[in-house]
């Protein structure tokens, strides 16, 4: 299949007049970053390096302040869909360090204009949103501890800021989309490739193709070469293969309670019946409630196929238990050492990590993928993960020596091979006139599965009487 022609910027540029378009896009672009951010290890369980904020950095000079605002919104409601997080604290901290960045970096640069440069721009979003990340943390989760660790945690904003702000300076400098978007260029054409792989991208598959046949016939060559020099080896090679099969097979059994949870569930009236038990359990003080209501969540988040790390849950735990006896409170139980092992400070962390972990936990389970909001926000937000379903499935790849121009062509790709305006709105008109008996048994079910389940939540509190008693 031939590649289209490259639409120059003018040919284009009717489209960066619909604000909602531009602001879905980078919305998507967004969940990308923070999916991606999402799996690097990090020292705090709400702690984020900043990289999903590059797009409200770019839209500071690109959208109305209304617009950029909505981006903001629409990035934080987003990433917790993406993440599962809507519920929990994670999502608190995400939404008042990225609209107080946001709302900085928008100052900053009407204020300074351009002799404030984007570094400056991320570095006072970057190290206010930390601040108000640290300042929540205080009294959610570390208490005065918090105090503690803010120096570091505002140094690591101040390098993560000014990283980003250098790699967007680069980018805007070089990013043939955004001249296209800024109204800078009408001369420049864009690079196309359709989704068959058509031009650029096949030539740059077939030496790709070329060096994945080179490298596989060297990699046979030095596994016989090994093979013969060392038995071992080849014995390792078996039980890391076996590894593999055996979580293979843990993901495929995954996937599978995943895809029935799905189909036998309403996004939305798993939504409700979230955000329902999220402010029942917050209103929980027992500990003893709150041990059974995290075994719940977690068999919940099981059984709805969703991934999840026991070891990191008791890793986060202990963390912020740990940090709360550092400042001692109430009767002394036990001293390890110079720490002294107090009853409130002991009391409050177990309360403050099992709350934390709980919400986790309960978003991880409640929120799905088809979950739609309504009204004009809910339409970009819908529209949003559309393009990110485009950015997924592109068939480019990003290297770290060339990845302003390959970030910048993946923008130009998912602009410029659809139109995506108004098919979230088609979208949910389609299923609308799709709705019939199927649909509505769907609903039943899904509404007598959440009756157990909440029934069972208000339960939980009087088991927990009986095992205390």
């Amino acid at each position: 299949m031939p590649a289209p022609s490259s639409p120059s910027c003018g040919n284009v540029r009717s489209r960066f007049s619909n604000r909602a378009d531009v602001t879905a896009l980078l919305a998507a672009f967004c969940f990308f970053l923070s999916a991606i951010e999402y799996m690097l290890p990090k020292p705090l369980p709400f702690m984020r390096l900043g990289i999903a904020n590059l797009p409200i950095l770019l839209a500071v000079d690109m959208l109305p302040f209304n617009w950029f605002l909505v981006l903001a919104a629409a990035k934080v409601v987003g990433m917790s869909i993406v993440s599962g997080t809507l519920f929990s604290y994670v999502a608190l901290f995400s939404l008042a360090g990225t609209m107080v960045a946001a709302l900085v970096m928008r100052g900053v640069r009407r204020a300074g204009g351009h002799a404030v440069s984007l570094v400056g721009v991320s570095v006072a979003g970057a190290v206010t949103s930390n601040a108000m990340q640290m300042l929540i943390a205080r009294y959610v989760i570390f208490g005065e501890v918090a105090w503690l660790i803010a120096p570091l945690f505002l140094v690591t904003g101040l390098i993560t800021g000014t990283l980003m702000g250098i790699f967007a300076e680069f980018f805007v400098e070089h990013s043939g989309w955004y001249s296209c978007a800024m109204g800078e260029s009408d001369d420049l054409a864009f690079g196309f490739e359709d989704e068959e792989g058509g031009s650029g991208e096949s030539g740059a598959s077939g030496g790709s193709a070329a060096a994945d046949s080179k490298d596989s016939a060297s990699a046979r060559v030095q596994g016989a070469s090994g093979n013969a020099a060392d038995f071992s080896s080849q014995n390792e090679k078996k039980l890391k293969q076996a590894r593999g099969a055996r979580k293979s097979q843990r993901n495929e059994r995954r996937f599978e309670r995943r895809h029935r949870y799905e189909d036998m569930f309403e996004p939305w009236v798993g939504a409700l019946l979230g955000a329902g038990i999220a402010i029942f359990f917050l209103l929980q003080r027992d500990i003893v409630a709150k041990v059974l209501y995290l075994a719940v969540f977690i068999l919940w988040t099981w059984f709805a196929g969703k991934r999840f790390s026991l070891i990191s849950t008791l890793v986060v735990s202990a963390g912020i238990v740990a940090a709360n006896l550092l400042i001692p409170s109430g009767r002394v139980l036990a001293k390890i050492g110079p720490l002294a092992i107090t009853q409130f400070a002991l009391t409050e962390g177990l309360s403050k990590a099992l709350t934390f972990e709980g919400l986790i936990y309960l978003s991880k389970a409640a929120i799905m993928p088809g979950l739609r909001f309504p009204g004009s926000f809910g339409g970009i937000i819908a529209q949003a993960f559309q393009y990110y379903d485009r950015i997924i499935e592109y068939r480019g790849k990003v290297h770290a020596k060339t990845v302003i121009s390959d970030i910048d062509r993946l923008l130009q790709v998912v602009w410029t091979s659809a139109r995506i305006s108004g098919e979230a709105e088609a979208s949910a008109a389609s299923k609308g006139a799709q709705a019939g008996p199927a649909h509505r048994a769907r609903v039943h079910r899904s509404l007598i599965l959440a009756a157990g389940i909440a029934a069972a939540v208000v339960i939980i509190p009087f088991a927990a009487k009986l095992i205390a008693s």
